[in-house]
């Protein structure tokens, strides 16, 4: 049971009395007077010191939910934010004339490759020599293409690295550079159709040698 301190209205002498007593059916010791002042401190009652430790408690409980909540959270999404961060970094804002100049370019391009390539209008030498460079130009572009992807985005260059294909469609859905896109895009025309041959037999040969290397049994 704790006690309470008040003082006196009249003396101001100090009067200690039980938590539970009527302070205003009591009189003071030193003048007599009925006490009718309020205490000087706050009530050390034992039941608001209880309420009180209860309050804290729940407090400090709900801190701990709500930071173990944060924290999974945190785990739970860390790579979604970096891949939406890491898509935010590649540039959406794009100049009209750099487009328009970038299509030109590509139109030129485009066109002088489709008439060096199905037109014959060069010797079949420099066409015969343009089919056996052509795809090893196309894997260069490959290459050249994985490392924009990189520079943009670190996500976006692992799937370009991985998935075959997936670096043209970058180039062409993906990738803000105009001027690459036309680029790689005229010379495409050109020399797409027998670098897409080639490593069509390329890729035949590589499973033709793994199968039967299997069935061989090693």
């Amino acid at each position: 049971m704790a006690d309470v301190e008040v003082k006196c209205e009249q003396c101001g002498a100090p009067v200690v009395l039980s938590e539970y007593a009527a302070i205003n059916t009591i009189s003071c010791r030193s003048c007599g007077s009925a006490l009718k002042a309020v205490p000087t401190s706050p009530t050390d009652s034992v039941s608001e010191r209880l309420k009180l430790k209860q309050r804290e408690a729940a407090d400090e409980s709900e801190e701990d939910s709500d930071a173990a909540t944060g924290d999974e959270e945190e785990s739970t999404w860390r790579f979604d934010r970096y891949i939406e961060k890491s898509r935010g970094n590649i540039k959406t804002e794009t100049k009209q004339s750099g487009v328009i100049w970038s299509w030109l370019c590509f139109i030129v391009i485009a066109a002088l490759m489709a008439s060096i390539r199905f037109l014959y209008i060069m010797p079949p030498d420099y066409l015969a020599m343009l089919q056996l460079y052509g795809p090893y130009i196309a894997l260069m572009m490959h290459i050249v293409i994985i490392l924009m992807a990189f520079k943009d985005t670190v996500f976006q260059g692992i799937l370009c690295l991985l998935i075959p294909g997936y670096s043209f469609f970058y180039l062409f859905l993906v990738s803000d550079n105009f001027w690459a896109r036309a680029l790689m895009g005229g010379l495409l025309v050109g020399i797409g159709f027998d670098s897409a041959l080639f490593y069509k037999d390329v890729a035949a040969d590589v499973y033709r040698t793994v199968s039967d290397y299997i069935a061989s049994g090693g």
